[in-house]
């Protein structure tokens, strides 16, 4: 693996080699989101992943958006010499994608929009604004439990994720304004009027027991992208993580066909 960073001061990360893929994360931002699928897609591919601005080893932003998320990847992908990759978004980062493909159409070799969406509904921005006022309100632990608890499947989080002690919840006054304003930033955002016009081979892969971005969105997403792929997969929200052999499996297959 080869750690970079861009003029701009994004840090990214390149394994392997053969044709480029561009995996690119969810809220949270960080690369380390990828590891395990990038450990089973570096033996036959190139895959970059990158933290978002001003998250992990890239620098500080002033503020957050879905275009500059964008340009970052298309800054990874130059500083790399890669002049087109298949590009794979999770949730957030499937607007990323979306986003991407749309503008600079020119990059994008196909799309894999995993746990994605066209535009937030009306359950979707209320369970994102609960987080958000928990994370002002209660504190970042409060709402990593949260989180962990609506993105694992009931398994995973017993065995891998809870401890024997109960939960810690004492920071009210500890969040993280960066993650609110990404938060603002993905409720506000939405080009699904646009994506009738993408004319590039698509996967969308969502989870039936997706308790974040239900089953729903991908089916809808799907809908609106002319001849996309749509699989469904287990392994809750985080399913490229809980359940990296099948996701991984999923995109093989797809990048065989591009």
């Amino acid at each position: 693996m080869k750690s970079l960073v861009t003029d701009s001061g994004i840090a990214c990360q390149v394994t392997g080699e053969g044709p480029a893929m561009l995996l690119i994360s969810g809220l949270g931002g960080n690369a380390s989101f990828w590891s395990a699928a990038v450990e089973r897609l570096a033996t036959e591919f190139q895959v970059i992943t990158f933290d978002y601005p001003g998250v992990g080893e890239s620098a500080p932003v002033q503020s957050h958006s879905i275009p500059a998320i964008a340009r970052a990847a298309t800054d990874v992908m130059d500083l790399c010499h890669v002049k087109k990759a298949v590009v794979a978004g999770h949730a957030t980062g499937s607007l990323v994608a979306q986003t991407l493909a749309l503008d600079n159409r020119q990059r994008c070799d196909g799309l894999v929009l995993s746990a994605g969406w066209a535009k937030a509904d009306r359950r979707f921005r209320d369970l994102m604004l609960l987080r958000r006022h928990m994370l002002q309100t209660l504190g970042s632990r409060a709402y990593s439990l949260l989180s962990g608890l609506l993105a694992y499947p009931n398994d995973t989080y017993n065995e891998t994720i809870a401890s024997d002690a109960a939960p810690d919840l004492s920071d009210p006054h500890t969040h993280d304004e960066a993650t609110i304003s990404r938060i603002d930033m993905l409720l506000a955002y939405s080009r699904a009027d646009e994506l009738s016009e993408l004319s590039i081979r698509t996967l969308v892969v969502g989870a039936i027991d997706d308790a974040v971005v239900p089953f729903e969105h991908s089916k809808d997403l799907a809908s609106l992208v002319a001849g996309a792929q749509l699989v469904n997969v287990t392994g809750g929200h985080f399913f490229p993580i809980t359940n990296a052999q099948q996701y991984v499996e999923t995109v093989r297959n797809f990048m065989g066909h591009v």
